[in-house]
């Protein structure tokens, strides 16, 4: 009998995208970068293939990139190493540094996890005093998953304005990802919170965080007491 694929993982299509997310210059990296933080230590849990692990180096002395996809710390490796980042291929559970993090960074990681609330307690108890949280989730309302057409139908629809931004052939790629069995699956087996019980959820555990709607995702920014009160 044949084994099927885990839908959540990265793992069978890590190179195809890897490519995807390289065409789409600043989503995973503008409003965590418009930030403006800097400091000694940064952690980017749940890092794919290191496009944000990469941009970070230019502001902090180190940075560790964790993710679960071998094959995706494989790439990031390969095409995105610089001599103050470490890509690790961790659980986040996992992951106890007791020297801590000035900045701790997801990107559209933890609504994968099956604990959610654990997550954010986990990234909470990684920040230094007066460190930043800083985390982005996709939401969705009213459904926990978006349909099918959500995803393909607006690919079809750009198409022809990818194809001037970024030529035929990485367009045509494009409209062929967005419609693969492999991603397809992976997003149809999603979850995510609606953006009422995000800033519930994350606002519980992140008490006085500032919230920002990214239209597709709400990002989340919260700065740890400087005398560690609040930080477990």
């Amino acid at each position: 009998m044949t084994q099927t694929a885990d839908p959540q993982s990265f793992d069978p299509f890590a190179l195809d995208y890897d490519r995807f997310v390289s065409l789409l210059p600043g989503q995973n990296t503008a409003w965590l970068l418009g930030l403006g933080l800097k400091g000694e230590r940064a952690l980017d849990a749940g890092c794919g293939s290191g496009h944000a692990a990469e941009a970070l180096a230019d502001s902090f002395e180190e940075v560790v990139g964790l993710d679960l996809s071998a094959p995706l710390i494989e790439i990031a490796r390969a095409r995105r190493a610089r001599p103050n980042v470490r890509y690790v291929v961790e659980d986040l559970f996992e992951q106890n540094d007791e020297d801590g993090f000035d900045l701790v960074y997801s990107h559209t990681m933890l609504h994968h996890l099956e604990d959610c609330r654990a997550g954010l307690e986990h990234l909470k108890s990684l920040v230094r005093p007066g460190g930043t949280v800083a985390l982005i989730d996709n939401v969705c309302d009213p459904y926990p998953t978006p349909p099918r057409r959500a995803y393909t139908w607006p690919a079809v629809w750009g198409f022809p304005g990818e194809i001037r931004r970024v030529g035929l052939r990485d367009a045509w790629f494009q409209l062929r990802f967005w419609h693969s069995r492999p991603w397809l699956a992976h997003l149809l087996s999603d979850r995510y919170l609606s953006r009422a019980r995000f800033r519930e959820l994350y606002g519980s555990v992140f008490p006085g965080a500032r919230f920002d709607d990214l239209g597709f995702a709400l990002a989340m920014t919260w700065t740890a007491p400087p005398n560690g009160d609040g930080v477990q």
